[in-house]
């Protein structure tokens, strides 16, 4: 009952989130002016658009071999078509079902459905999402010092006159991290005698962080600004982690809202620049999720994979 009654305050703490920053990502498309998007959009080429998709699309690929090398354990041997429908599903469900951990629970049930026993599935999924943040971490420190310099300097109250809101989750960042990682350390017990599935995990991370970063970079300088790499990088990974707070339905606001303002104050780049990236990246996300709508519903249901079961029975006790 009393579970219960969590997650229902926490539906609706981020039901409420979710509106709040759709309202206030309404009110800044306002104050930006949709003549400046459109124009901003316009200027992007057919060849940055086509490339944009295609990096979009490496980087689902990363995401997806960076899980399948994390189930490869002692005898678990998932077939990479498998990990494959299970990652895009996966993502499909992320990105169109209302929940945080929609993607989670559909990787996890088609797991067991191929006879992988929930501790290690769980524990997988787990050590993948700790690996992305693990990753995102390492190149975080690039985006505090635009961060810290833009505080010093009295940058957001610039800003705040030209109808910005400050960025005030940093603390809150850090400790939802700290949080994280104490609660998941024990989700190593599978990999910790075997780092190299580990370092394998975190260079395919590396690749899908890669292809995000230059997707951002395509974008800005297709737009006519630019921005240094590293900055681009370190922005991003504030961007991440602010989004993985859980006040918002998928980030849906919250991820948009926090990269217009990082972006355009600690970025230097224009209002109608960072605005435009910010949709379009929703926009990647939801194109490079489009292929798990074919898996979804076979992977729930056991279909497409009742034959390999039977051919290769996976446990792990």
């Amino acid at each position: 009952m009393i579970n219960s009654q969590k997650s229902k305050w926490k539906f609706i703490i981020r039901l409420v989130g979710t509106i709040l920053s759709i309202i206030l990502l309404i009110y800044l498309f306002y104050s930006v002016g949709f003549e400046e998007l459109l124009s901003s959009v316009k200027s992007l080429s057919l060849g940055r658009i086509l490339l944009v998709i295609i990096l979009i699309f490496i980087s689902r690929i990363a995401t997806f071999a960076r899980w399948h090398v994390l189930l490869q354990i002692d005898t678990i041997k998932v077939s990479w078509k498998d990990s494959l429908r299970l990652t895009f599903a996966g993502l499909f469900a992320a990105n169109f079902l209302p929940t945080t951990i929609g993607g989670d629970v559909v990787r996890l049930a088609g797991a067991m459905r191929l006879k992988v026993s929930g501790s290690l599935a769980a524990a997988s999924l787990m050590v993948d999402r700790l690996i992305g943040m693990a990753g995102m971490a390492i190149v975080a420190p690039l985006g505090l010092l635009p961060l810290f310099a833009g505080l010093n300097q009295g940058t957001i109250n610039n800003h705040l006159n030209y109808n910005h809101l400050p960025v005030l989750f940093i603390q809150k960042i850090f400790t939802k991290l700290k949080n994280l990682l104490q609660k998941i350390i024990s989700s190593f017990d599978y990999w910790i005698h075997n780092p190299r599935i580990l370092l394998s995990a975190l260079f395919f991370t590396f690749i899908h962080m890669l292809c995000v970063f230059l997707i951002i970079e395509v974008l800005i300088i297709g737009m006519n600004e630019s921005m240094p790499f590293w900055k681009i990088a370190g922005l991003w990974s504030l961007t991440y982690f602010i989004t993985l707070i859980p006040v918002s339905i998928n980030g849906l606001g919250l991820q948009e809202v926090s990269f217009i303002n990082l972006f355009s104050i600690f970025g230097g780049i224009s209002d109608p620049t960072s605005f435009s990236i910010a949709l379009i990246m929703r926009v990647l996300m939801l194109v490079g999720s489009v292929p798990g709508a074919f898996f979804i519903s076979s992977i729930l249901s056991g279909e497409a994979y009742t034959e390999i079961s039977r051919k290769n029975p996976l446990t792990l006790e």
